[in-house]
């Protein structure tokens, strides 16, 4: 096993204020005798590294209005539980967390979603993204949203028989794709995504200082636990 020479001499603290200088006979010795020390401290470290760039409450209030009161990211339910939820149309997670989030809004009245589209596995994932924003705005985000998660395959073909499914105007909905109002959107959810640290999908944030990386089975027992 190799480690830098700083980060031994820092491990062999004990000995460098014995002497003016660790030799490196010391060092190695040192190594030799407390390899459960170094690795100790190389976990500790990764583990603090790992914590750092993980999404933390107080990232939750500082972002609370992009996350919560954005009025261009489509939302669902009018309660006073604001929630928003980054996802992925290819995240298998994403779709197990979307039928969660379905039994929530029909089982309480309590809460609100907010819907960030956060594409994260690739070109596909962009063009679902767009293309369900694109029906947003004919009003038929949740249309378009419901069905673009049944089918495997994301591409021009797919997702245009949605639009025809649902009946959208598909000229229109064609050119929103690329319109002004959806690419907003989408840098607006990439641009909090960062400054959240939210690097994977799904990821739920629950005002006022909540943040769940990863897929929340239990999230109608959280709502509830909730006291208002």
């Amino acid at each position: 096993m190799k480690y830098s020479k700083i980060l031994i001499a820092a491990l062999v603290l004990p000995v460098a204020l014995l002497s003016c200088k660790p030799t490196d006979e010391q060092i190695q010795k040192w190594v030799e005798n407390n390899p459960d020390k170094i690795l100790k401290v190389l976990m500790e470290y990764q583990q603090k590294q790992q914590a750092d760039q993980q999404p933390k409450a107080e990232d939750v209030k500082a972002n609370s209005a992009a996350l919560f009161e954005n009025a261009e990211s489509p939302s669902a339910g009018t309660g006073s539980i604001k929630i928003a939820y980054f996802f992925d149309f290819n995240c298998g997670h994403c779709a197990r967390q979307s039928e969660t989030i379905k039994a929530v809004l029909a089982k309480t009245n309590k809460v609100q979603v907010i819907y960030k589209n956060l594409p994260v596995l690739g070109p596909s994932s962009v063009l679902a993204a767009r293309a369900a924003l694109a029906a947003h705005q004919q009003g038929k985000y949740f249309d378009f949203y419901t069905e673009a998660f049944k089918i495997r395959e994301k591409n021009p073909d797919t997702l245009k028989a949605i639009a025809k499914k649902i009946k959208l105007d598909v000229a229109k909905w064609e050119k929103d794709m690329d319109s002004e109002a959806v690419n907003k959107e989408i840098s607006h959810v990439q641009e909090l995504a960062q400054k959240m640290k939210i690097n994977g999908t799904p990821a739920l944030a629950i005002a006022p200082d909540m943040i769940m990386p990863g897929r929340v089975d239990q999230l109608m027992e959280i709502v509830e636990s909730i006291k208002q």
